[in-house]
């Protein structure tokens, strides 16, 4: 029976720049984590070493635990296994995002990317917005906002929790970075492409204009076509705010998430209504009795 100090191991899950997820137990509660455990890849290709590599974990772990949020995963502890290499340990969460709308660009399959109902939408764009608010107030930027970092507390009707510290720009102290951005671009700023340092708030903006996007359409926008243009079927409010969330001049944004929850607001609680059904009555024909059949 494998072991990561005293978790006992499920499975592995995924393997991110510097560490991997896996899945155990913990044997004293008896409930399900998820430990991330340092695991660089190394070689001559790698941006940054080893040591560097390091810091940048452990900056991530306590931004974590520096929290406590409805909408952001927690850290339980941070601890070193027994060949030396450090992890922590966070609640297990039933899923992520990418299971409610599938993968971005598969078109066929039970990954199939696919568009979420408005409400439900909406209700997890105030979710996130709500996390990344508790962030930008402390001066913080993420940086890597995406379906694959949204987890879900459960497989139906799950809440939020905002994941992967591993790029968050701190206020102040921050690990090194290398000169090019390592993430994907797809609901990246920019900006943060061409300079990933120097990106505040409304960075973590755009990835929530280009999300809503993701989520009402079920494709991506074209990023060279500039601010993102929603379906005109939406509420103008929703159109306007994602047009302005995607604008390629940051000061067109608004200016931190707390500002795009707020905009999500206004939009109309019509829009959000469920179809009235109108019930038509069913007449039922009218039956002739011969009058031969009455007079028996």
């Amino acid at each position: 029976m494998e072991r990561i100090g005293k978790y006992v191991v499920h499975k592995s899950a995924l393997t991110t720049g510097y560490a991997k997820i896996v899945f155990c137990r913990d044997p004293d509660l008896q409930v399900p984590v998820a430990l991330k455990v340092f695991a660089p890849k190394g070689g001559d290709d790698d941006p940054l070493s080893a040591p560097q590599w390091l810091a940048r974990f452990q900056a991530e772990a306590r931004a974590l635990a520096a929290f406590d949020h409805p909408h952001l995963i927690g850290v339980k502890t941070m601890e070193t296994g027994s060949d030396g290499r450090p992890f922590f340990v966070m609640p297990y969460m039933a899923a992520h995002l990418p299971f409610e709308i599938g993968k971005d660009g598969i078109v066929e399959g039970d990954d199939k990317a696919r568009r979420l109902p408005l409400a439900r939408a909406l209700s997890l764009l105030k979710q996130l917005s709500s996390g990344l608010m508790a962030l930008h107030r402390r001066g913080m930027v993420h940086r890597a906002v995406k379906p694959s970092n949204l987890l879900l507390t459960a497989r139906e009707n799950g809440q939020i929790k905002l994941a992967d510290f591993s790029m968050v720009k701190l206020a102040e102290r921050n690990p090194p970075l290398p000169d090019h951005w390592l993430g994907g671009t797809e609901y990246c700023a920019p900006e943060q492409r061409e300079n990933a340092t120097a990106v505040d708030a409304r960075a973590d903006v755009y990835s929530l204009g280009v999300l809503t996007y993701r989520l009402l359409t079920g494709t991506l926008p074209d990023p060279a076509a500039g601010a993102v243009e929603l379906p005109a079927k939406h509420a103008a409010a929703l159109v306007a705010l994602v047009a302005q969330a995607t604008d390629p001049d940051p000061a067109v944004r608004p200016a931190h998430a707390g500002a795009f929850m707020q905009a999500l607001g206004q939009v109309p609680a019509e829009a959000l209504a469920k179809p009235k059904v109108q019930v038509v009555p069913v007449r039922r024909p009218m039956v002739v009795v011969p009058k031969k059949a009455v007079a028996q």
